[in-house]
């Protein structure tokens, strides 16, 4: 299938002059990760959406967040979070900008959170 750059270029465009949003960590949103390069992983749909959870937030504008399927999968770079009904894809780990963000989903709880950083922190 062909990827298309474009579309995703001139939205990209018009999420650069979006305001910038507050989060917190352990805050799920879905997120314009865009149309990537190869194996990186991409949104979907006309918004090039999919849920991030947030990691930790490095400025106003800017957070660590890692990318989540809807596919529970296994493997030393996935972790399930069963509240969210979804896996998260660790090895996926990026900084994004807030003003990627489209709306919250919802906030997982500590005890999940902590299992996730205790994973990436091995994974990495």
């Amino acid at each position: 299938m062909e990827k298309d750059f474009n579309r995703w270029n001139e939205l990209k465009k018009k999420i650069d002059v979006r305001n910038p949003i507050y989060v917190s960590e352990r805050d799920v949103w879905f997120c314009s990760v865009g149309l990537n390069v190869g194996s990186e992983q991409s949104g979907k749909h006309e918004l090039f959406e999919r849920p991030v959870l947030v990691i930790k937030k490095i400025t106003a504008n800017t957070f660590i967040g890692v990318p989540l399927t809807s596919n529970k999968k296994k493997g030393s770079w996935y972790v399930e979070i069963e509240s969210t009904n979804s896996s998260a894809i660790i090895s996926q780990i990026k900084l994004f900008d807030t003003r990627r963000l489209a709306r919250k989903i919802k906030v997982i709880s500590m005890e999940e959170f902590e299992i996730i950083k205790d994973k990436l922190k091995k994974f990495i």
